[in-house]
């Protein structure tokens, strides 16, 4: 949703950090790869999920506005939902990259997390309305 306000560089650079924070965990879900197939196809991006070679700090440069380290905030932790949980581990990665970024209020990274929550429980809700039996 908000993605449409990176330019392509900055969309490139959040899909390597998104491939980087699926692989994480050594096992890419299916929630997680359908979300990079979404972002591949929709920004016109090559579904490479090899991104061993790339480097972290060199991909956070190009995030030189608040709005764009938010939104990469808001979607690698987005990300880091599609499998189901928030691990401590995913959650100290994200606290890493903020810092990289130059994000260092807590309170911020928290809000954002809880602004991806309330969006996974709104969509959770809304499937259960669907399947209401009238």
């Amino acid at each position: 949703m908000f993605i449409e306000r990176l330019t392509a560089q900055q969309r490139q650079a959040l899909f390597d950090l998104a491939v980087m924070m699926a692989a994480a965990d050594n096992d890419v879900s299916e929630g997680e790869l359908d979300y990079l197939r979404e972002l591949s196809q929709k920004y016109g991006i090559e579904l490479d999920l090899n991104k061993s070679h790339l480097v972290v700090p060199d991909l956070l440069k190009v995030m030189d506005t608040n709005e764009s380290k938010i939104i990469t905030l808001q979607e690698l932790i987005r990300i880091s939902y599609k499998d189901g949980h928030f691990s401590p581990d995913e959650r100290d990665k994200i606290f890493v990259i903020a810092q990289k970024m130059g994000v260092n209020d807590p309170s911020l990274i928290l809000a954002v997390e809880r602004w991806v929550r309330q969006g996974f429980d709104w969509m959770y809700e809304g499937e259960q309305l669907l399947e209401y039996k009238l």
